[in-house]
């Protein structure tokens, strides 16, 4: 997200702390998508077998401070997409199909922008012996893979997945006026044969970043003046977090600063069905097992109960959860405030498909 002053910088700022704490997953042992996290000598460098579809690759990955780091080497050469290194913008560019990742190496790690849309948190980076690496999660979380931590043998596996032939773009809107200033990048969707289906979508996310902007608008002239005297700060970014098995599923975040200590953030899971332009729920996904909150309520208030500071009245997710799809299952989320403190984040929890679903049953066979 390219802003214009300095405030906006350093609210930003405050923004992606926020979310850093949000990114603190509470999530069942066990459920997560498994990637090395073992702990290091300092300065130690502990390398990393890496296979695709457990066939050996040439290159190896090495063990990061969040997890495994690949060489750009590897996905060059290893996984066969195309890398290119801009010198003018200091910045390396990944492809796979319709996605395009941009990493711009920083002193915090590597700034991502993927499809135009500024990603929130940076990617762990290291340059070792003049080779760069990055860290897996730009593979699992933009280009179409899935891993697997074997500990035994300090093994990272990985599997490509086919994505929808699809494009996502970026389309932002960008206002200042005297009370505030806004920045909002939505996704728009082409490609689609069903061309009511894409229709359908772009409206609806057309629609919700417009109205984001005439609240915003709305709230600042007729709040301000803010109790410290700040303009106003309105920011709205998304991630695409599943694009297969003709679902499309993005995760979108909204901020708003109206002065005091710090803003608030809210996050909505949309997950379109790209026949129909349809927005699927978690029922209607997981329908293959009506019970599935069973399995699901326990295990969350499990989680909740070992989280400090947790306010103790979580009995059910209920009727129409907030959720997005990502690797091989869901995530169900929850607001700021509404079971943990503001300083907890966002209470996230996943739950793989093999533990919601009876065995051979598909989420995504809607005609069955």
């Amino acid at each position: 997200m390219k802003l214009r002053t300095t405030m906006i910088y350093r609210l930003l700022a405050i923004w992606m702390a926020v979310l850093l704490l949000g990114s603190l997953l509470v999530i069942p042992a066990g459920a997560s998508p498994t990637v090395g996290t073992e702990q290091q000598e300092p300065g130690a460098t502990q390398t990393v077998n890496v296979t695709v579809k457990g066939k050996p690759l040439k290159q190896r990955g090495i063990q990061g401070e969040e997890g495994v780091l690949v060489p750009l080497e590897l996905i060059h050469k290893g996984l066969k997409l195309p890398v290119k290194y801009d010198a003018n913008n200091k910045a390396y560019t990944i492809r796979r199909q319709n996605v395009t990742v941009q990493l711009q190496p920083g002193e915090g790690g590597a700034k991502a922008t993927v499809n135009g849309s500024t990603q929130i948190f940076p990617y762990e980076w290291k340059e070792i012996g003049g080779k760069p690496y990055v860290s897996v999660k730009v593979l699992t979380d933009h280009l179409g893979y899935t891993s697997q931590w074997n500990a035994a043998t300090k093994t990272l596996d990985l599997v490509p997945h086919r994505m929808n032939d699809i494009k996502v773009s970026t389309v932002s809107i960008i206002k200042s006026i005297p009370e505030a200033t806004i920045n909002v990048q939505y996704p728009q969707v082409s490609g689609l044969r069903n061309k009511a289906a894409e229709k359908r979508i772009n409206t609806l996310l057309k629609s919700k970043a417009d109205t984001f902007v005439e609240n915003a608008l709305k709230e600042a002239k007729a709040s301000q003046p803010s109790p410290n005297g700040s303009k106003y700060e309105y920011l709205g970014n998304y991630t695409v977090t599943y694009n297969r098995d003709g679902m499309l599923s993005i995760l979108e975040q909204t901020y708003a600063y109206t002065g005091g200590a710090h803003g608030n953030s809210v996050r909505e899971g949309l997950n379109f069905r790209l026949s129909d332009g349809k927005l699927v729920p978690l029922d209607e996904l997981l329908r293959a097992n009506p019970q599935y909150r069973n399995i699901v309520d326990p295990s969350i208030k499990k989680q909740f109960e070992q989280t400090e500071g947790y306010f103790g009245n979580f009995t059910t997710i209920g009727p129409n959860p907030s959720y997005y799809l990502k690797d091989n299952g869901v995530v169900i989320f929850f607001q700021l405030y509404e079971y943990v403190p503001y300083v907890n984040g966002f209470a996230e929890f996943y739950f793989p498909f093999t533990e919601l679903l009876p065995a051979g049953a598909n989420p995504f066979d809607f005609k069955v």
